[in-house]
């Protein structure tokens, strides 16, 4: 069927005499009743004035799919990129030049029955050689060749301005604002990218330009679509900072829930987000809710799933210590270390990090001698005890590797 297609499509006949002397002009149909057949010996002048009309209808035709081709192709690009968006677009191309098609086939019908009068649709099947037939197919298949080339030339430039982007903000060079000109032109000839949006973003931080940055990032989250992503780490960690920046830091929280939302992620990638956002509101002083968001992260867990409930218990006791609430991480180490010690065969590496964390949570309470005695069991060296106390490092800009 399909070779019968390829057939169809590839024969640049338009007109032909049969072996009962008819006359079968080919129609606008791309391959069903391709053929309009007359029970007349036409005369060349005749034949010649519709071969004529043709020619100037497959003209406009291709005009036509030129310009609706290159119309919708610029409105697409600048619209808000999506899924549903791409498939509207292909679909709206689709029954544009099907619509441009039918009305060239009703132009062509009404000149043939004004003309020539009534025909009968047949198959458009030329008395054509099979090696002239092998001519037309390989001739078709030089023009689908070319267009695939041509493609790949209008294109090949993405390569080339995102290298370039990359290339202007590496530290070595600093050329931020031929980033973000070079993100302008991307933007303005070639379909929409979040690694473009990503990077204009991280030129506009460098430059102090917020609100664009802001943007940007925003622009990225939205055409990551909704699978969480390796960069979308980054992207919702600067999402942070800058929201904070042209705002406060409660909108900043508030703008990093509502796109986080729209992520569908695992539970590991929940806490890892979880995390992210509870160090933001210490360091910013916003903590009334950390423990209810691991609390309600914990209950959506399944019964069964004691891995995650263990590690996400650990890192609430954790933050319990930031947030200097020393009496209620102590008591939730407790039931960790207990639970990790009858459960060795799993936890047992993390109860030397737990015993760890309880004994600074017990010297901040001036219990210098159960902390002691947790530093002694945890079997740290004395002089590595240090690097297992609680603790975040300040938020700063996260420049990404491109």
């Amino acid at each position: 069927m399909f070779k019968k297609y390829i057939k169809i499509l590839s024969n640049p006949l338009l007109y032909y005499k049969d072996k009962e002397g008819n006359s079968v002009f080919r129609n606008f149909s791309p391959v069903k009743k391709t053929g309009n057949l007359y029970n007349v010996d036409f005369s060349k002048s005749q034949v010649g004035k519709a071969l004529e009309f043709r020619f100037g209808l497959d003209k406009k035709l291709k005009l036509a799919n030129f310009l609706i081709t290159v119309l919708l192709y610029i409105i697409f690009i600048h619209v808000k990129y999506s899924i549903w968006g791409l498939l509207f677009f292909a679909a709206l191309w689709i029954g544009m030049l099907a619509g441009v098609r039918y009305y060239c086939a009703t132009i062509y019908k009404d000149f043939l029955l004004k003309n020539y009068g009534a025909y009968r649709l047949v198959e458009f099947e030329p008395p054509v050689s099979k090696r002239k037939s092998a001519e037309f197919v390989a001739l078709f298949r030089s023009k689908i060749i070319l267009t695939v080339l041509a493609l790949i030339i209008f294109f090949a430039p993405t390569f080339l301005l995102s290298f370039g982007i990359k290339h202007c903000l590496t530290p070595k060079h600093n050329g931020y604002k031929h980033a973000v000109t070079l993100s302008n032109i991307y933007n303005a000839i070639y379909p929409k990218s979040a690694k473009i949006y990503d990077m204009r973003a991280a030129a506009h931080f460098m430059m102090r330009d917020y609100d664009k940055s802001l943007d940007d990032y925003v622009k990225a989250i939205e055409l990551s679509g909704r699978r969480f992503t390796k960069r979308d780490y980054v992207r919702f960690e600067n999402l942070l900072l800058v929201k904070k920046k042209v705002a406060s830091s409660q909108e900043a929280v508030d703008a990093f829930d509502k796109y986080l939302s729209k992520k569908r992620m695992s539970v590991l990638q929940k806490s890892q987000m979880l995390w992210v956002k509870s160090i933001f509101k210490i360091e910013n002083s916003i903590i009334e809710s950390i423990l209810q968001e691991y609390d309600e992260l914990l209950a959506s867990l399944k019964a069964k799933d004691t891995k995650n409930q263990f590690y996400i218990s650990c890192d609430r006791a954790y933050m319990l210590y930031l947030m200097q609430q020393y009496q209620r991480a102590i008591d939730s180490y407790d039931e960790l270390i207990q639970y990790a010690d009858e459960n060795q065969q799993t936890f047992a590496k993390e109860l030397q990090s737990l015993y760890a964390e309880r004994g600074w949570a017990k010297a901040r309470l001036g219990d210098t001698d159960g902390a002691n005695l947790d530093f002694k069991t945890s079997d740290i060296p004395t002089e590595k005890l240090g690097e297992y106390e609680p603790s975040y490092i300040k938020q700063a800009f996260v420049r990404e590797k491109f």
